[in-house]
């Protein structure tokens, strides 16, 4: 087995993670660690030895053919959350400090059950990270659609997972699971051209993911006005980030685990998933001898 073959076998080793079979585009999109040109990777994939399946249009590993049904029921079930996602984000989209507003986890990758939530990632106007969390959980719960930690119903609800700041979309922690995150994720509204700024501060993306093409665009953009740039200055000048980060980190105080909150960075999600993948993943390397 060559490296190629090799970079095959690892991605859809990690994509079994996630019971998620790859279609040949997704296959080539998500190569780990293999940069390589779309006939080179066709040829590989077509005369390799290597244990998988084609059925249904995906690729997965041998014995686990039930895996494309289920993506198929899947990516029904997501479109449907989907939209109700776009709806809400449309609203939430009114706050003015927030520059980018975009699906994470499993609906990104149309792979959600029916009992699932909805992961929001969001990035905030520099020096308004927990003003902006204040307002978009306000928001939220006027809309009766906000899944706090104590939520017993959690269908369809917006779990703000991940708001970053401005000057804090550089993610320090570089690692093949967070590289998977930011391919994937599907910006849904944006302000001032931030997505692709994100993007650009994130290119180490490609360390792991070579053959990555990043085709999304927000659904909804704007253009910060004089209204918007009033508001900023106005909730600068009044220090009213100090406040609201005080008071949130009281509320949060009893329930704090493993969630990672700072000034520009509110990670809220106290199981911490990306170990829990990342040391599976290696698991599934060993059992192949794989690096």
């Amino acid at each position: 087995m060559d490296s190629r073959e090799e970079a095959i076998l690892k991605t859809l080793l990690y994509s079994k993670l996630f019971a998620y079979p790859l279609r040949k585009e997704e296959l080539y999109n998500f190569l780990i660690g293999e940069k390589l040109s779309k006939n080179e990777f066709t040829k590989v994939l077509n005369k390799t030895e290597l244990p998988i399946n084609f059925s249904d249009g995906f690729y997965f590993l041998r014995g686990n053919q039930k895996l494309a049904r289920k993506r198929r029921v899947k990516e029904k079930i997501s479109m449907e959350k989907l939209g109700k996602a776009k709806r809400i984000i449309s609203k939430l989209s009114l706050i003015p400090t927030i520059k980018l507003i975009g699906i994470s986890g499993t609906l990104a990758m149309r792979n959600c059950v029916e009992d699932d939530d909805i992961d929001v990632f969001i990035i905030a106007e520099k020096g308004l990270t927990w003003t902006t969390r204040f307002l978009a959980a306000f928001f939220l719960i006027m809309l009766g659609v906000y899944r706090n930690k104590n939520s017993k119903e959690y269908r369809d609800k917006i779990c703000l997972n991940l708001i970053l700041g401005e000057k804090r979309m550089l993610f320090t922690e570089q690692d093949l699971f967070t590289a998977h995150e930011i391919v994937q994720l599907l910006p849904i509204f944006e302000r001032d051209k931030t997505y692709n700024k994100f993007l650009t501060v994130n290119g180490w993306v490609k360390k792991f993911l070579p053959n990555a093409q990043i085709k999304h665009e927000a659904i909804f953009k704007r253009q910060q006005n004089n209204f918007d740039k009033l508001v900023m200055f106005i909730l600068k000048i009044i220090f009213l980030e100090k406040i609201l980060k005080r008071l949130q980190l009281f509320y949060m105080r009893k329930n704090v685990t493993k969630e990672k909150l700072e000034d520009s960075f509110i990670g809220l999600h106290p199981f911490d998933y990306k170990s829990y993948i990342l040391k599976k993943y290696k698991e599934e390397l060993d059992k192949f001898r794989l690096n």
